[in-house]
């Protein structure tokens, strides 16, 4: 039953949120009818001011912003025990399209995620509700296994800062049962 809800509740999210694109924003839907709450919200890294704490991030750029160092850290909020989905939007990683990029996502100290990817796409992180803070607090620490100089993979490239990937923003979509 558990899971039921869960994939209803993702689905209803995902189906009736949208992000503004230009701010940070945060919804509940209450659906009268029912027992659930919906969440969403959504950070863009591409303004000055996300809408959450980050550290170890590099200043905007027009696209978002680079990691810098092997280890980012985001503050989300959410809802005291919410089931929660969040949709990393990266635009770019250090590594060329040939070699992967790979990361690990732990939540509050706990593990959530192994994710590889290539390029510009979106991931997606599943954070259990027993993974939240009391008060549906959720630090997302993201641990890069091969951060690297942009120069390692391009000699012509004198970047200093040591780059894992370009997010452009994070969608935090969920649910939570009414007491």
């Amino acid at each position: 039953m558990k899971r039921i809800m869960y994939v209803l509740g993702m689905v209803f999210a995902l189906c009736c949120c949208s992000s503004n694109g230009d701010k940070a924003s945060s919804d509940a839907i209450n659906d009268n009818g029912s027992n659930v709450n919906y969440l969403y919200s959504y950070y863009d890294f591409r303004q000055e001011n996300p809408g959450c704490d980050i550290y170890g991030f590099c200043s905007k750029e027009d696209f978002g912003r680079w990691s810098n160092g092997d280890t980012v850290i985001i503050d989300l909020m959410a809802a005291p025990m919410a089931e929660i989905t969040a949709r990393l939007d990266i635009d770019r990683v250090v590594t060329p399209d040939n070699i992967p990029f790979v990361f690990n996502v732990e939540v509050n100290g706990e593990r959530v995620a192994h994710i590889s990817t290539t390029g510009n796409n979106s991931v997606y992180v599943n954070v259990p509700k027993e993974n939240l803070g009391a008060d549906g607090s959720a630090r997302l620490i993201v641990v890069f296994e091969n951060a690297a100089l942009p120069g390692k993979y391009n000699p012509e490239n004198p970047d200093p800062r040591k780059l894992g990937f370009a997010l452009s923003g994070i969608t935090v979509y969920g649910y939570s049962l009414k007491k």
